[in-house]
């Protein structure tokens, strides 16, 4: 198996900039596509300084690629950057090149993506990431991948320069599965703690009393311990913005609606995420659950 050194990255915001970093400190020749016009000319000034190249657009940086790693937003974004524009990776990669995703999209779009860059001899690794921007800049991330087994051998070198943990998990679309399982646990879960610090503070009671001793029992959990004390301090400073899980929350679903499954707390919690986009707090933490329940 070859060993992968040279990397094209394509979104370098919250999370695909710190893994940029990261692979730059290993040793790979990394280049960078950002579709805004002035980002290396303000916050990615920084990654040209740690030797980073800049292409102009996708299929230049895949031209010089074996690997592509993607962090964008969308499934369509994704699509949009490997498939669907004039300049898109597909245009500009060499047989045997291997792309892997970590944004959070359907598993069907992932499927779908995988099977057209497969057509072209391009593999596709769909390796959504948990840990949010601080787990990026720490190299704490844990990566779910789906995909062809040789193609995700290969990427373990990579991963392990921003990961402390990666799974494969299936095929194609599995670990886009295994991430929204991820974030099924994870969205109810928040909304349980602002439940339970709301209850505490109707009733009088000390919050984070409250929260040491819930930590103890068999409440413990990292969302507890990371999301009650923000909410007892009204600090809703973004780790994970509320459109993101928003987003995910739709996403997970509208997967579940071609089983004709039900997801009651998923659909309970996704609607007050919808509420609290309307309300114009999509760029604050999740936990602003909890100041959602203070004011409705």
């Amino acid at each position: 198996m070859t060993k992968i050194k040279t990397i094209g990255c394509i979104g370098l915001g919250t999370m695909g900039k710190p893994i940029a970093a990261h692979l730059l400190k290993s040793g790979f020749s990394v280049s960078g596509y950002a579709r805004r016009d002035t980002f290396f000319e303000e916050e990615g000034a920084d990654l040209i300084a740690q030797g980073m190249n800049i292409a102009s657009n996708p299929a230049e940086l895949a031209s010089g690629a074996e690997l592509v790693i993607t962090n964008v937003l969308s499934g369509d974004d994704v699509a949009d950057v490997l498939l669907n524009r004039d300049d898109a990776v597909i245009h500009g990669a060499k047989s045997g090149l291997i792309v892997m995703d970590h944004s959070t999209i359907a598993p069907q779009q992932a499927q779908n993506i995988y099977q057209r860059l497969k057509a072209s001899q391009i593999g596709f690794v769909d390796a959504p990431v948990s840990g949010g921007g601080a787990g990026a800049k720490a190299g704490t991330l844990v990566a779910m991948l789906g995909g062809d087994p040789e193609d995700v051998a290969s990427l373990f070198s990579v991963l392990s320069c921003y990961t402390n943990g990666f799974r494969h998990i299936g095929g194609s679309g599995h670990g886009q599965v295994a991430k929204l399982c991820n974030q099924i646990a994870q969205v109810v879960t928040i909304s349980g703690v602002s439940e339970a610090m709301r209850f505490a503070a109707i009733h009088d009671t000390d919050q984070n009393a409250v929260l040491d001793v819930m930590m103890q029992g068999f409440a413990s959990s990292k969302m507890l311990e990371l999301m009650a004390p923000k909410m007892i301090s009204d600090d809703y400073t973004p780790g994970m913005e509320s459109r993101l899980h928003a987003k995910d929350m739709g996403i997970a679903l509208a997967a579940a609606q071609k089983y004709e499954a039900d997801f009651p707390a998923t659909a309970l919690v996704s609607g007050l995420l919808d509420e609290i986009q309307k309300a114009g707090w999509q760029n604050r933490d999740t936990s602003i659950l909890y100041h959602y329940l203070k004011n409705i």
